[in-house]
């Protein structure tokens, strides 16, 4: 509150008014304790005479205030006069008497004084050469923004002054409702994420964006309003609602960095921070109900419950500096703003800061600063969430492929064990043919063999047959075996049981048989369906060669280079006609369609000697 000096008590001539005036220092003025003084007592109080010394904010607010002033028209014609005691006053009483007789005022009736357009103004009305004093009773709302300027306006100039008046903070008006624009775009995000995600946090950061547009709205559109409505809004609401911003932003914190399980002790301050608030504010609640005191109020808003709102604010920011959490940092640097324009504007209300020369400036303005404050919070807020969606997002990503792997893991141990299956089968055929099968097979060649030798003398065809079929069979059955059994799904199971097969096949013939293996064969598993093509594929081909090339050397040549499976044989026969060809002449035909079902191919040529090339991804 600022108090006008008082220098001389002197008659106003209102003929001399231009527009408006203010008369603080042609008033007299006291103040006294409440309820002391009676309206018939008016005349008799000791008035202060000239300068009127500078009152404590709460003496002045919590006494009854009187004014005493001399108005004189010195015109010819009727002077009809506005005047207002100051802006946040109430229980306003303005008394008459004639000049000659200060004891016998009477009270003007409030429904001829009081003034739709403005409730505050009075209306005064002076005869031509008329000269009257006057009294005036009022209290002060009881808030910390009061101006102590009485004031008398010409009555034709009451709205255009109050128009001057509203929109003497007219950039401080656009600039907070920019900021109560923004503040509004960040609720309907914040319930439209709570829509999408059912994220309970953000319909608290939309509680508290709610409270804090209101309040400043109403700071800013409701400014030169006076009624009860408004008093109540500056005793009382506006704090509250400061306060429930507090309290959902502390529930929006503890929920948004998920503080219970991250960081335990955080949480543990935020809960009694927002008991000891709860406290405070029913204490302060309390007090502005049940008694009319200001300073007991003026203490707890502006030392007590502000500076636990500090205390928080600097606990809040020291963890999240202390603690490496990216999240925090974001959160913390807003605070950090809001925290230090917080207290700029609290200098500037409480202590008069002033940061500009012209009074009016909007430098010299609390709410100004307090609004950088919660633009800055916001900005930080936004990276943060940014921040904290792109840190979801990456979880989401790993949790997804985390899950895949693991499906696909299950899949894989699922096949591996179809797959362990199949191989226990199969080793367990591979087994049973080599024991039963194979033992029959033994023996009916050996019965064959033995009936040949008992029967020196007699030649019968069919038993040869029958040694021979036998021994066929037996060499397939084997063959056989050694396909199924799993132990031997290797390439180099594979090389090996050709080089054995071509040797063991060429050695009571009389072509002269070499194999050239890599001195270092890959370790790489082949199944046994890949290893029995090649096999068979292979076979057949030393089959042809011995039939049908009249050759005395045979190479069969077996690389495995950049995974291919290189198998060729080269022999010094005739070599073969390949333009005539039976086109699907069997033997052929097969090698080919069996390199090709594993992906593989099978090409044949002839420059005087035949090759035969099998190649086969390995």
């Amino acid at each position: 509150m600022c108090v006008t000096a008082q220098q001389d008590s002197t008659v106003i001539d209102v003929s001399r008014i231009r527009f408006h005036d203010p008369i603080g220092s042609q008033c007299w003025f006291i103040s006294t304790p409440k309820g002391t003084v009676q309206d018939t007592q008016l005349p008799a109080l000791h008035y202060e005479k000239g300068k009127v010394s500078q009152q404590s904010l709460g003496r002045l607010i919590e006494q009854d205030n009187f004014l005493k002033f001399t108005l004189a028209n010195n015109s010819d014609s009727v002077k009809k006069l506005f005047f207002v005691p100051g802006i946040y006053t109430k229980n306003i009483r303005l008394y008459k008497a004639p000049a000659n007789k200060p004891d016998s005022f009477y009270l003007l009736p409030d429904s001829i004084t009081k003034t739709s357009l403005f409730e505050l103004a009075r209306v005064i009305r002076l005869q031509p050469h008329e000269q009257s004093v006057f009294y005036c009773r009022f209290n002060f709302v009881r808030t910390n923004v009061n101006i102590f300027v009485p004031r008398l306006i010409e009555h034709d100039y009451l709205r255009q002054w109050l128009q001057t008046f509203r929109e003497k903070d007219r950039l401080l008006d656009i600039f907070t409702y920019v900021v109560t624009g923004i503040l509004l775009l960040m609720i309907f995000y914040s319930l439209a994420v709570y829509v999408q995600n059912r994220n309970n946090e953000f319909v608290y950061y939309a509680l508290y964006a709610f409270c804090t547009t209101v309040l400043l709205f109403l700071k800013s559109f409701n400014v030169s309003e006076a009624g009860e409505f408004k008093y109540f809004y500056e005793e009382y609401l506006d704090f509250m609602i400061m306060c429930g911003s507090v309290f959902f932003y502390l529930f929006f914190v503890r929920l948004f960095i998920n503080t219970p399980e991250t960081h335990p002790f955080l949480n543990k301050c935020l809960n009694i921070a927002r008991w000891l608030l709860f406290v405070l504010c029913f204490i302060f609640s309390a007090i502005y109900f049940m008694t009319d005191k200001y300073v007991i109020l003026n203490i707890m808003e502006n030392l007590v419950i502000k500076l636990v709102f500090f205390v928080i604010g600097v606990i809040f920011i020291v963890y999240s500096f202390k603690n490496k959490d990216t999240l925090l940092y974001y959160l913390a640097a807003g605070n950090t703003a809001l925290v230090f324009f917080s207290i700029l504007s609290l200098g500037v209300i409480q202590f008069k800061w002033h940061f500009a020369k012209e009074q009016a400036s909007i430098f010299n303005r609390g709410l100004f600063y307090y609004e950088i404050g919660l633009v800055l919070e916001m900005i930080c807020f936004l990276q943060g969430l940014a921040y904290k969606n792109r840190r979801d997002i990456i979880e989401r990503v790993k949790e997804r492929e985390r899950l895949k792997l693991e499906n696909e893991r299950k899949e894989f141990d699922k096949q591996m064990a179809v797959i362990k299956a199949q191989q226990e089968e199969r080793n367990r055929i591979s087994a049973d043919m080599h024991d039963e099968l194979g033992s029959g097979m033994t023996a009916i060649r050996l019965m064959s063999e033995i009936v040949k030798t008992k029967m020196k003398d007699t030649h019968f065809p069919e038993l040869e047959k029958i040694s021979n079929s036998a021994n066929d069979l037996l060499g397939k059955m084997n063959t056989i075996i050694w396909t199924m059994k799993s132990s031997n799904d290797t390439l180099e199971s594979l090389v090996a049981y050709i080089r054995a097969h071509a040797v063991e096949y060429f050695d009571s013939t009389h072509i002269e048989c070499t194999v050239r293996v890599p001195t270092v064969v890959p370790q790489v598993d082949m199944s046994g369906e890949k290893r029995r093509n090649i096999f068979l594929s292979v076979k057949e081909g030393l089959n042809n060669a011995l039939k049908h090339s009249q050759a005395s050397q045979i190479l069969i040549d077996i690389a495995a280079q950049d995974n291919l499976l290189i198998i060729r044989i080269t022999d010094n026969g005739v070599g073969i006609d390949t333009e005539k060809l039976r086109r699907f002449g069997n033997g052929l035909s097969n090698m080919r369609r069996r390199m090709e079902s594993i992906g593989g191919t099978f090409v044949i040529e002839s420059n005087g000697s035949t090759i035969l090339t099998y190649e086969a991804p390995i």
